[in-house]
């Protein structure tokens, strides 16, 4: 029972974290300024491709599965020796053993694990290791403080402060704190042309259209009816 509303929180978690991710890159990281009605409604699409992307990432979709669960399974085991050694309800060692040590772990130590990893594939598996460490942390405790209240509200809320934010620079491929954990290529799920923007056409010619009064329907019409065209003749006043 446990282990299943983990694995459902995981993929809770998950599914959350990329439409944060995705309406954090069009609002924040996207040079967009007016968007489609489907753009901000029909997202299901984007969050699946935002997931494939985190676990495809270094090119296998196998490794990265492999790499993220196997992360986010050994987060909750270690999350269940502090119920093992503790005692129902909120204690020293339940909350010890959901701090998110080996997540801030990996992450400080990127820089590193960068040079001496560098230009090998396996580097690129810090970004599955990393997703699942987050989640797999927020999950296990996401099930400790609902089946037992074995954490203070406030503590698992400062978990999810504390990871969140960094899985959206992660996931949207963005520096953080000065460290860029992958290349930034063109946005997986942001057009090229600003939707309604004159200035997102390459061509000049059409920019000056948006400057221009635009014509009406009947405009290029002879005007038999104007102001000083009188429509009835005179044998009918």
């Amino acid at each position: 029972m446990e282990f299943f509303l983990f694995l459902l929180f995981l993929t809770f978690f998950c599914l959350v974290t990329a439409v944060i991710v995705y309406y954090v890159k069009i609002l924040f990281f996207s040079a967009k300024t007016n968007y489609r009605r489907e753009e901000l409604t029909d997202i299901r699409g984007d969050v699946f491709r935002i997931c494939l992307d985190v676990l495809e990432s270094g090119g296998n979709l196998v490794y990265g599965v492999v790499s993220f669960l196997g992360a986010a399974l050994f987060v909750w085991l270690w999350s269940l020796l502090g119920s093992l050694l503790g005692e129902k309800g909120p204690g020293a060692f339940e909350h010890i053993f959901h701090i998110p040590i080996f997540f801030l772990a990996v992450f400080f130590s990127f820089p590193f694990l960068k040079e001496a990893y560098k230009g090998e594939r396996t580097l690129k598996l810090v970004k599955p290791v990393l997703s699942g460490l987050a989640l797999g942390n927020l999950s296990a405790g996401a099930v400790h403080y609902g089946l037992d209240r074995d954490l203070f509200f406030l503590f698992y809320l400062l978990l999810l402060l504390l990871q969140i934010p960094i899985l959206v620079f992660l996931w949207n491929r963005e520096p953080i704190f000065g460290m860029s954990f992958e290349e930034s290529p063109s946005a997986f799920y942001e057009s090229e042309d600003d939707w309604g923007s004159p200035t997102s056409s390459a061509d000049p010619a059409t920019n000056n259209d948006w400057e221009a009064e635009e014509d009406g329907p009947f405009t290029n019409e002879a005007d038999d009816f104007g102001l000083g065209d009188d429509p009835f003749p005179d044998e009918f006043k």
